[in-house]
């Protein structure tokens, strides 16, 4: 029946980690409930990162070009994979309440939940530099250097991928007397290892990053105030980011704290509790999938340019639904923009028309048809005759 189990530094027995419940405890807020709710925030948050990595991309190749907005692209992606490969093992471990998904998922599922998270953790604290280099650089000497990102994020992942190798090495399946069981065992001989292991891998993972973070937006929140004593800022536009930014980190800071609060009590108890409680275990993992949601929302709520980005989406995307088949607008839908272009057509048609019809009037001026012709020579050669004399008493002799 369990799923994810490991074994204290003090006891040989596994012990349940995220959904390894008791029967006697499991009821239907665990194998209905909760993967409904799991379900939503899976929901929920995929549509939320989609359109945050969309506007900042189209921001991008609009030219909105920043170390920060490439850095938060990053973020949504980790939620992204998060939201793809994580939540759903939990969803059908807690619905069925047994391992579905084989050796290979049990070995990696955890060292890959840790590794989304200590990438977002590393992350953050790199937009928190970011920002504080932005508040004490002049504009005109802030410069974006794509090569300079990529080397950030690539060391972000490759330490992440790295530190929580441990959970990849003694992680196996084991056949229970409740059935299969997903452990985290730790034999004799690493036993010095994963205690050196226990208490590094929390301050590297989150305490060193996280107060990294806060100092630096500290500092920056610190040299606005100094600048706007000096120059008067109305509107502090830049205050309200670095704000919005700080306040992201401390809600994943916050959220992920319960799941290190488990993690440390799992491995450093000493009072013979055999694990934390259900209720706190089941929670920590809620709220820290939670937080997958989070960041999409606050940008929205906080960001204009993010708004606008999204008005701007929203728009294209009426504008495609707009479009018939082959590209051609619909007359019913959008008549009203028919009307500049057809007047436009026209405007272009009638002076063709007017010259072509001067030309053609000049030509038939001069060139007239052969009869015609020999009709009005005959008329302009020949002499008035006499009947035709106006005044014939003229020409008349006198008696």
């Amino acid at each position: 029946m369990t799923s994810f189990s490991f074994t204290t530094m003090n006891s040989s027995e596994p012990l349940a980690l995220s959904s390894g419940l008791e029967p006697s405890e499991v009821g239907m807020e665990v194998t209905v409930v909760l993967p409904l709710f799991l379900s939503t925030i899976c929901m929920v948050g995929l549509g939320g990162n989609l359109l945050l990595i969309a506007i900042l991309i189209h921001d991008f190749r609009k030219g909105k070009c920043s170390v920060v907005n490439c850095l938060v692209i990053n973020l949504g992606v980790t939620d992204l994979l998060l939201i793809l490969f994580c939540i759903p093992v939990r969803i059908a471990t807690y619905a069925k309440q047994s391992w579905l998904f084989g050796s290979f998922v049990c070995k990696t599922t955890e060292w890959y939940l840790q590794s989304c998270l200590t990438v977002k953790s590393l992350t953050l604290a790199a937009i928190g530099h970011a920002r504080y280099k932005h508040v004490i650089t002049p504009a005109k000497l802030i410069s974006f250097s794509k090569r300079h990102v990529l080397v950030v994020l690539l060391l972000a992942w490759a330490l992440s991928l790295l530190l929580p190798l441990p959970h990849l090495i003694f992680t196996q399946l084991r056949m229970g007397q409740e059935g299969l069981t997903c452990t985290f065992d730790i034999p004799e001989y690493a036993s010095n290892f994963m205690n050196v292991f226990s208490k590094l891998y929390p301050l590297l993972a989150y305490v060193l990053p996280m107060v990294f973070t806060f100092f630096c937006y500290i500092r920056a929140l610190r040299r606005r105030n100094e600048r706007r004593n000096r120059v008067p800022n109305p509107r502090g536009l830049s205050r309200k980011i670095t704000s919005m930014l700080m306040s992201i980190s401390l809600a994943f800071e916050a959220m992920w704290l319960p799941e290190w609060i488990v993690w440390i009590w799992a491995r450093h108890s000493n009072y013979g509790i055999l694990q934390p409680p259900n209720t706190l275990m089941i929670l920590a993992q809620v709220v820290l999938f939670l937080n997958c949601t989070l960041n999409p929302g606050v940008f929205l709520a906080v960001s204009e340019e993010f708004r606008e980005g999204f008005r701007t989406i929203w728009t294209m995307m009426k504008c495609e639904k707009c479009q018939g088949p082959g590209g051609v607008t619909r007359a019913g839908e959008n008549g009203a923009d028919m009307v500049p272009s057809t007047i436009q057509t026209l405007q272009d048609f009638c002076p063709q028309s007017g010259h072509r019809l001067s030309q053609d009037s000049k030509t038939t001026e001069e060139k007239i048809l052969p009869d015609v012709e020999h009709f009005w020579q005959d008329r302009r050669n020949t002499t008035a005759g006499e009947d035709n004399d106006p005044m014939p008493w003229e020409h008349q002799e006198k008696p």
